[in-house]
């Protein structure tokens, strides 16, 4: 071994003794790392799922969406179009295939009294061999509705069949009705317009030449590449000729087409354009707020390493200098030191990795994330983060390691030094960024809080704390008198009313277009029984409420009558429409991503008019009497049901607050990950205060020892300390307060309904943040402020 090679060994000794020697502070900033490295991680698979978006879907750049705008009002986008318009684009030369489909309902499949229960969509014969559906048994050739044909994913035939071979084989639904299996197909991807768990049934002739049906999704397949504009422009001509072809060429038809626009996006891009509510569900601003959120946590990481490296530079001075006196280059020591700190940042990833692993094993944490945790499965984000961290151990070490070899070996062999005052300014200056990124974390997170708050609290227009709810199914439905007269027998039970959706918890439901160009109407339609507005607490401000012998009349709410002036209680909406009877309070209908202050509404109690429709009244609710014990009753409830249902499944009676995890899930999982993420940073942030307080505390013992001997107090020594920090607190407050006032207000916007950003959020952040960091200056302070002086004195 050479004298070069004991030198380097003796160098590595001394760094291991500054890990023993400042054991606490070396393992919490190896903590630290190790944690800021598993939430990139995590963060990221979160922004990769919505970015790769119906890229599991085969050959998806050649498959496009088709969406209108301005049929029903004016600058609304949405993608539900008519079936006639989609067989006709069979025509079109740069349309190579065509598939539509509209949602059915929720099917429930019984298995020897447990339940399956599974979306069901009607499509036709083109769709799931264009979607890229892969065939594992039978055939994708989709029959007619009327065989009783069904083609299910795989994953529910190995629930039910306990095999993904079923083709043939008979399924039930709770009903009693029997399919036999067409065809199964491998699930599609997770992260898709196609929906993982649903099941296909074909369509027979419904709405084959029926214009005034907008019901149906439309997705084509092109040829090579596509022009979008000229090719948006061939979807409109082909519209109107088709429109004209049914309904003759006249004024009114040639100006409805000129408000109407279509449009149709590749698979690629349907996600977060926002068309279509039900499944175009991503969020741009929640998308760069994580990635804002892995740059943060990133950012406060390589802060701290960075800072824990140059305060031991001082410390590695004389070792590295004596390798420099025996001929090694300062090129060659700056890649040896940048190179160990790349060791510890792989090492820290190798400890994220291995937390990562056992994150994904416990399956709550599903509910929190968006696809799959599992390395394997993350293979892109996985390299991602491993280059990430040899960035941070590179960018960490490059400054410290730049400055211990920056001074001549006989100088810096005669002892240690304290870092130079560009350096304590570097540092300082590092953890002021350390303090503007927590404090927008501490101030981002503080709203986000006050808008869970706003979403539970706020008034709702109805007494929702005071009913539950829950879907009911066929059977139920078909006995709903003799159900709401048993349930009504029970003590504490004032009402029962049934409703086509739970109220508060969709973004949409049923939309009706009525009228002509000279005198239209657009509006949302709930479909109800005659007691919905009494059993709920819906105030009528004009007309009356439903009655009994009520059938084909409307309630509308107030920003229907402030929208459509022309409307009159006890008058039909239009000539040969349905009768208005009276105009409710505005309430909150849908959830707060809508303004439902502003949005039309119509209640309605189906009668001979739309009896062919069905019964589509499916959400029952229970209004409690004041003071009733909740838990009891809902047993009571149970109980009742149980008697009608029998050794089927009971329907989930809940709380609105029980149900809103579910509304707004994107939002509560955005949420957990920002709080998650800025507790992480927040640890960090208040590691590296920590450790910085520790290292300088050892560089100025004697300067503390000798302000002792000259009468200094404990306390004007801790002042000393903390007083360091009082700047960069300000400055930092400054800077943030700005930035998390945007930030908050951008991630607002997605919410028609929001809380106020409140000003005293900002001191409070503040003093909070404060409070933390000068305590723990002061508790790591102590230790060397309380030390007899006369020992740090005689160790110089």
């Amino acid at each position: 071994m050479g004298t070069k090679d004991i030198y380097i060994l003796g160098d590595m000794k001394s760094l291991l003794h500054l890990f023993r020697r400042y054991r606490v502070a070396s393992l919490l900033n190896f903590v630290g790392l190790v944690f800021a490295l598993a939430g990139c991680y995590v963060l990221l698979t979160q922004i990769n799922y919505p970015g790769s978006f119906n890229h599991g879907i085969k050959d998806y750049k050649h498959i496009y969406r088709v969406y209108i705008c301005g049929h029903m009002e004016e600058g609304v986008w949405h993608s539900n179009l008519p079936r006639p318009f989609a067989e006709k684009l069979k025509e079109c030369p740069q349309v190579e295939n065509v598939g539509y489909l509209r949602v059915f309902d929720n099917v429930v499949f019984d298995k020897g009294g447990s339940s399956i229960s599974a979306p069901r969509y009607l499509c036709n014969d083109g769709l799931l061999t264009m979607m890229g559906a892969e065939l594992v048994d039978g055939s994708l050739t989709v029959r007619p509705r009327g065989d009783g044909a069904i083609y299910i994913p795989a994953s529910l035939s190995e629930k039910y069949f306990g095999t993904s071979l079923s083709a043939g084989k008979q399924m039930k639904d709770e009903n009693g009705n029997t399919y036999t299996v067409g065809g199964v197909f491998k699930d599609f991807p997770v992260n898709s317009n196609m929906v993982a768990t649903a099941v296909y049934m074909g369509m027979d002739t419904e709405n084959w030449q029926n214009y005034s049906n907008y019901n149906y999704s439309l997705y084509v397949r092109v040829r090579g590449d596509l022009d979008e504009k000229s090719f948006n422009e061939t979807l409109k001509s082909i519209y109107g000729d088709k429109l004209k072809e049914l309904r003759g060429d006249d004024p009114e038809i040639r100006e409805k087409l000129d408000g109407i626009k279509l449009a149709a996006l590749s698979l690629a891009d349907t996600y977060f354009n926002g068309y279509d509510p039900w499944i175009d569900r991503g969020n741009k601003t929640m998308f760069y707020i994580l990635h804002l959120a892995v740059v943060l946590l990133l950012a406060v990481a390589l802060i701290n390493f960075a800072n824990f490296s140059m305060a031991q530079a001082p410390m590695r001075l004389r070792g590295v200098n004596i390798r420099k006196v025996m001929g090694e280059s300062a090129l060659s020591l700056r890649l040896h030191l940048m190179g160990e700190g790349v060791a510890i940042a792989l090492l820290a990833l190798a400890g994220a990795l291995l937390l990562i692993c056992c994150a994904s094993r416990w399956e709550s944490i599903g509910q929190y994330t968006l696809g799959s945790l599992s390395i394997p499965d993350n293979p892109g984000v996985t390299f991602l983060v491993t280059g990430l961290a040899v960035m941070v151990g590179i960018i960490a070490t490059f400054y410290s390691a730049r400055y211990v070899t920056s001074f001549q070996p006989s100088l810096a062999m005669k002892g240690n030094f304290g870092l130079s005052p560009s350096g304590r300014l570097v540092r300082q200056s590092l953890v002021g960024i350390q303090l503007v990124l927590a404090f927008v974390m501490i101030l981002f997170v503080s709203v986000i809080f006050c808008q869970t708050s706003y979403i539970y609290t706020s008034d709702y227009g109805y007494e929702k704390d005071a009913l539950l709810f829950g879907e009911i199914s066929y059977r139920l439905r078909e006995q709903k008198s003799v159900l709401r007269s048993e349930l009504e027998k029970i003590n504490g039970v004032e009402s029962v009313s049934f409703s086509a959706i739970p109220l508060g918890l969709k973004d949409e439901c049923m939309s009706w277009g009525r009228g002509s160009n000279n005198e239209y109407y657009y509006f949302s339609v709930i479909p109800v029984d005659w007691k919905m507005l009494r059993t709920c607490g819906i105030d009528i401000v004009e007309g009356r409420d439903f009655k009994e012998q009520d059938g084909d009349v409307y309630i509308i709410n107030e920003a229907m009558k402030r929208k459509y002036p022309k409307v009159e209680v006890d008058k039909p909406l239009l000539d040969g429409d349905l009768t208005v009877v009276g105009v409710c309070k505005n309430f909150r209908a849908f959830t707060t991503r809508v303004d439902n202050d502003q949005k039309p509404l119509a209640f309605i109690v189906y009668g001979d008019a739309y009896s062919q429709w069905g019964d589509p009244c499916r959400t029952m609710y229970v209004r409690m009497a004041a003071n009733t014990d909740k838990v009891q009753l809902r047993k009571k409830i149970n109980s009742v049901l149980q008697t009608f249902v029998h050794d089927g499944p009971l329907p989930d009676m809940s709380f609105t607050d029980e149900k809103m995890e579910v509304a707004y899930w994107d939002e509560m999982r955005f949420m957990t990950q920002m709080e998650a993420s800025m507790l992480l940073a927040f640890l960090v942030t208040i590691i590296g205060v920590f450790c910085l307080t520790m290292f300088e505390t050892e560089y100025r013992h004697k300067e503390i020892a000798i302000r002792k001997v000259m009468g200094s107090s404990v306390a004007e020594v801790l002042a000393l300390f903390t007083s360091r920090y009082a700047l960069p607190l300000l400055v930092s407050f400054a800077i943030a307060a700005p930035i998390a006032y945007y930030v908050s207000e951008q991630w607002l916007q997605n919410f028609a309904e929001h809380t106020p950003i409140y000003w005293w959020l900002f001191p409070a952040a503040f003093v909070l943040m404060t409070a933390i960091v000068l305590v723990t200056v002061v508790v790591q302070s102590w230790r060397v402020a309380t030390r007899n002086p006369m020992e740090s004195i005689k160790t110089e």
